[in-house]
């Protein structure tokens, strides 16, 4: 009987390895394939109309009579058209959530790597002041 090392069944039968190899396939992008856009078209047609409205009045008088007459005009200026077409889409939420995990363990890095910044910006200024301090007083002696 041969015995043989086959990496995909140490991989499938462990779950630590399993997770390491599936964080990389999805970094890598090759789970994009499963990542399902919809385009709907969705279209809202808006007429918006500037109407110029020109009212004349007329008046007459025929022996004891007064005869009024009413004209109106309307002149359409502009007519405008607003088409809007909606478009939407899902991502691969487990390509997200892999990147909003790396997001904050890089603001936990970036708040710590500040906590030493200021600890050596003080220490620094510490020593400059003690050199100081010392070129200061040896020239007084």
């Amino acid at each position: 009987m041969f015995l043989s090392c086959n990496p995909v069944k140490q991989v499938l039968n462990n779950k630590e390895k399993l997770a390491q190899v599936a964080e990389v396939v999805v970094r890598s992008g090759f789970c994009a394939n499963d990542t399902t856009f919809i385009t709907k078209s969705d279209t809202l047609v808006e007429i918006d109309t500037i109407i110029d409205l020109d009212i004349r009045i007329d008046t007459q008088k025929v022996n004891e009579f007064v005869y009024v007459t009413k004209w109106k005009t309307r002149d359409i200026v502009k007519s405008i058209s607003i088409h809007d077409t909606l478009k939407s889409f899902i991502v691969d939420n487990a390509r997200v959530r892999l990147l909003q995990a790396d997001s904050a363990r890089l603001n936990v890095e970036v708040d710590e790597w500040k906590g030493k910044a200021k600890r050596r910006q003080f220490w620094l200024f510490f020593i400059i002041a003690v050199i100081a301090g010392s070129l200061y007083i040896k020239s007084k002696i």
